[in-house]
């Protein structure tokens, strides 16, 4: 991998972004100093035949004002039967646990935080320790986040003592600015560029080869590099004559290529409006378009050195409706809580493959997510 070449590209669209969202502007924004917030929340998705559920938990405490620690879990239930487990081995259950912990502290206009991250399940293991800064530029009309991530994980394969532990390393490098325009309206650009290494691809699954039909252990490139654009724009909407805002609007468009040889296209529109000072509504739409890695097959040759079945590297789309409610009561402190929150969403996702299978019945593989989260939380 050249990395000299990334870490260049990576510079100058930095340059380039900076150069972009510098203009005149009006109103300000700024840091806001941290508050002591606990949440909490329910996840649940089902669909391809997998389950995943679980809990999350999250308390964050300031010290003086400027300081902040953070500490958070999450546990996630895992009953899977997909495609690729009921053609390949057997439907399973796991439960993978994930544990973090932060810290956080303003300077000026500054904000730096880092983050620790230990998720573990019974064949994967990963760690990761994450630094950002978030900066104040032109009075606060202009906000620049920088972050670095680094994971180093560990992949093993159940039942199978002899494949021992696979490495897999990340990094990841990413920008966003964002400008305010108006009192109303703001811009967003953001860019990633992640880097890969080691063992990339998943020990249980297999290709089908062309020539026979037999299957073959897949067997992907050792590195990996990706890079992804996003650009998002928002609009408050006020309120018929209260001068209050009511509602919002927010357009969006990322792209995402690598070497790999996906490319990719995404875009969303979301809308969200306030019945009262107490409950909010939002829905959503989004489109997702990828092509297939050069790779990747839904059937390959045998004398084919990379080699690839996952559906996930395939050409595909898929289109994701949803809806959102938001309670916050109008009476704000009750006792040592303060500001509550209670809030729900649902999605419905549709995927198409144009190039997978179904092994069973050689027909192109679709299917739909039903995807639930809750949360409550309050600052105290």
């Amino acid at each position: 991998m050249n990395f000299r070449k990334t870490s260049s590209s990576f510079i100058w669209c930095a340059i380039s972004l900076v150069v972009l969202l510098i203009v005149a502007a009006k109103p300000a924004m700024a840091i806001d100093p941290p508050k002591d917030v606990a949440a909490s929340a329910y996840n649940f998705f089902e669909g391809g035949g997998i389950t995943v559920q679980g809990p999350a938990l999250i308390v964050r405490k300031a010290l003086r004002g400027k300081t902040a620690i953070e500490a958070g879990s999450r546990i996630d239930m895992v009953s899977s039967a997909s495609i690729d487990v009921v053609t390949q081995a057997s439907p399973f259950s796991e439960e993978r646990k994930e544990n973090h912990i932060g810290l956080s502290h303003i300077f000026n206009n500054t904000l730096v935080s880092s983050t620790y991250t230990l998720s573990d399940e019974p064949d994967y293991s990963s760690n990761n320790i994450a630094f950002a800064l978030t900066h104040d530029l032109l009075d606060g009309n202009l906000t620049v986040h920088l972050r670095y991530a680094r994971s180093e994980d560990k992949v093993g394969k159940n039942s199978d003592p002899a494949f021992g532990e696979k490495d897999f390393g990340r990094s990841t490098y990413a920008l966003s600015l964002t400008r305010l325009l108006t009192a109303r309206w703001l811009v967003q650009v953001n860019y990633e560029l992640t880097a890969d290494q080691g063992f990339l691809n998943n020990p249980y699954r297999s290709v089908l080869i062309a020539e026979s039909n037999a299957l073959a252990p897949e067997n992907y490139p050792g590195v990996r590099t990706g890079q992804a654009w996003l650009i998002r724009t928002g609009y408050a909407l006020p309120g018929g004559g209260t001068g209050q805002l009511w509602g919002s609007l927010q357009l969006e468009y990322g792209y995402y290529r690598d070497t790999f040889g996906i490319q990719s296209h995404k875009g969303k529109i979301h809308y969200q409006h306030a019945f009262s000072r107490s409950w909010r509504f939002g829905a959503f739409y989004r489109y997702y378009s990828q092509t297939a890695a050069t790779f990747y097959g839904n059937r390959v040759a045998a004398n084919q050195i990379f080699k690839a079945r996952d559906k996930e590297l395939s050409t595909f789309t898929d289109h994701a409706v949803g809806g959102s409610i938001r309670f916050e009561p109008n009476k704000k402190s009750w006792g040592w809580i303060q500001n509550p929150y209670f809030k729900a969403g649902y999605s419905l996702i549709f995927f198409d493959y144009a190039d997978f299978e179904d092994p069973r019945n050689d027909s192109l593989y679709s299917w739909e997510a039903n995807v639930f989260q809750a949360s409550f939380g309050f600052n105290y």
